[in-house]
């Protein structure tokens, strides 16, 4: 594990191992990223991501830089009193200072070229399509609930966008039941929908789609929303939302479910537009618990990549520890 960048580029072995090293450095917190420098570079505006990631690297003894984003993200290339420098530049640069980079864009194929420039590990904090580090803490908090071994039947109402793709990788991943309900004008390509397949074959999974957000909710384990208009759509927010008539997650849908379902959301909300107040406040949300788990599972994914040979076995927390000194 070099980068990451999405969900897929792990196998379900390498996640099991990033939630297992998570959890022992959250009862342990050693000084394991002591003198590791991590840069911070966002397009997009973040909380859970940014403060739950920059808390986990300080428990971890780690320093985080923030870069603006106007220094890393003004062009593809550099033209002469325009724009300031090329990300080919801007990353050769940083990779002299910085141990690893964390970043928040707006393209995914922005991250695949910080990955090709760079000579640090990248780690995608959001893009358009994926979201892994949310994905990894949504399956965390899944486990917490029902148990490592258990499977589940989670729905996830709304929009086809890069949270529910993650979260639907990683649940297949370990066999688990996702059912997809949301407008067909804002649902998923042929590709995806390929991919999932193949996702549940390999694995044991199933993965269904229905518009009828009654029929997918019904007995569920767990239902998840998120926001219907993505950070860098809100030009699309009056053309979105007539489809999404009938698709908010109130208590007479949430009712639908198993009595002790759960519910999830990735945040921020939008109160009374996806999520009525009822159901987010409700006694089975877990919405704070995942945010909480945000932190957590930064700590394994920092970790496993400045110190591969955790995922591996061939070292332990205390080896590194002692090897470098860090206790």
């Amino acid at each position: 594990m070099k980068h990451l960048l999405t969900i897929g580029e792990l196998d379900p072995g390498q996640v099991q191992a990033i939630l297992d090293l998570s959890l022992d450095l959250q009862e342990q917190s050693p000084q394991l990223l002591k003198g590791k420098n991590i840069a911070f570079v966002f397009e997009k505006p973040s909380l859970r991501t940014k403060v739950g990631a920059e808390v986990a690297i300080n428990h971890l003894g780690g320093n985080v830089v923030d870069i603006d984003g106007n220094l890393m993200f003004s062009s593809g290339k550099a033209v002469p009193f325009s724009f300031r420098e090329s990300l080919y530049d801007a990353m050769k640069n940083v990779s002299q200072w910085c141990d690893a980079i964390f970043a928040r864009v707006f393209s995914h194929s922005t991250l695949e070229k910080m990955k090709e420039y760079g000579e640090m590990p990248v780690v995608n904090a959001l893009c358009d399509q994926h979201h892994p580090m949310q994905a990894l803490a949504d399956l965390l908090t899944i486990r917490q609930n029902f148990g490592p071994d258990e499977k589940i039947s989670l729905t996830f109402v709304g929009d086809a966008n890069n949270v529910a793709f993650s979260l639907t990788e990683v649940l297949l991943y370990f066999g688990h039941s996702v059912t997809f309900s949301g407008p067909k004008a804002h649902g998923w390509d042929d590709d995806k929908l390929q991919y999932f397949k193949l996702l549940s074959i390999d694995h044991g999974g199933t993965f269904t789609i229905t518009e009828d957000p009654k029929e997918a909710v019904y007995n569920a384990d767990v239902i998840y929303t998120d926001t219907f208009i993505s950070m860098g759509q809100e030009h699309l927010y009056e053309e979105k939302m007539k489809h999404f008539d009938g698709y908010q997650v109130n208590m007479k849908l949430f009712s639908q479910a198993k009595p002790d379902a759960g519910f999830m959301h990735c945040l921020p909300a939008h109160r009374g537009v996806e999520v009525s107040d009822d159901v987010i406040d409700h006694k089975n949300s877990w919405v704070y618990q995942q945010a909480k788990n945000r932190m957590i599972v930064s700590k394994g994914v920092f970790t496993s990549l400045l110190y591969p040979e955790l995922l591996t076995g061939e070292e332990t927390i205390e080896s590194i520890e002692a090897k470098h000194q860090l206790i």
